[in-house]
């Protein structure tokens, strides 16, 4: 998986961590592989999330993991009775998604890789353009 158990001592304890997913890793890859799937969402695009996503320890884009982070915690704060603390989970999950709307209008720009051409060059700019074969019309 993209995330580590490190990752989220960024934003909670493992005390928390552990009341949060319940004492159970499958709930927790659960809600990992749902924030990753909607990090690509947006992301998707403009950006090789294949790639982004593939990469492990210090190569990962710090902010990429925040915010994966941020919307997984949100997912397993769903189960919880009552919504328990579902204030500052619900606020990390607001800013995760303004900060992807803002990178998807170009607002802001990760250093995420970017899809490459079939020849392997970068393309930077997503619009493709060309035409059809000129047709010659004679009467």
């Amino acid at each position: 998986m993209f995330l580590e158990d490190r990752d989220y001592k960024v934003v909670c304890n493992d005390d928390t961590l552990d009341i949060i997913t319940q004492s159970d890793e499958q709930t927790r890859r659960d809600a990992e592989r749902s924030a990753q799937e909607e990090v690509e969402g947006y992301l998707r695009a403009r950006y090789d999330t294949a790639k982004a996503f593939a990469q492990t320890g210090d190569k990962r884009n710090a902010m990429l993991v925040r915010v994966t982070v941020s919307i997984a915690l949100f997912y397993l704060g769903q189960s919880l009775p009552q919504f328990m603390g579902n204030e500052q989970r619900e606020t990390m999950y607001n800013n995760a998604i303004a900060w992807l709307k803002d990178v998807q209008s170009g607002k802001a720009m990760p250093d995420l890789p970017l899809y490459e051409s079939e020849d392997g060059e970068d393309p930077q700019n997503p619009v493709r353009f060309g035409s059809l074969p000129a047709r010659k019309y004679t009467y």
